[in-house]
């Protein structure tokens, strides 16, 4: 079983956790706001590590971490997703990306994983 680290040391004045099943945005969100480039493609887990960028805004170091995409089961340790958790866990705010056509249904997976 290969391990791949997710954890990222905490940087900064707050710390934003980008969480989100494959493919909904988190990287091209992360690019658009940040000096950081995280690599985007059209096909599902291209992030596979944490990837960290700073956002500056009005003095304010905040650092977003494009996290890996969440699979249902996550909780239960499918996929990446303890680690994935965990890293949220250290958040003071969690964006949870939402794909807008299954927007319902992914928000109630992610906030029951």
């Amino acid at each position: 079983k290969v391990r791949v680290r997710v954890s990222i040391m905490k940087s900064g004045d707050a710390r934003v956790a980008l969480v989100g099943f494959p493919s909904v945005g988190k990287s091209t969100f992360l690019s658009r706001v940040t000096k950081t480039h995280s690599e985007v493609a059209s096909y599902e887990f291209t992030t596979l590590t944490c990837i960290p960028g700073v956002l500056e805004y009005r003095g304010a170091n905040i650092q977003i971490l494009d996290l890996p995409g969440i699979i249902e089961g996550a909780s239960q340790g499918k996929g990446r997703g303890r680690q994935v958790i965990a890293v949220a866990r250290t958040a003071d705010v969690i964006i949870m990306m939402l794909d807008a056509v299954k927007g319902d249904i992914q928000r109630e997976l992610l906030e029951k994983e």
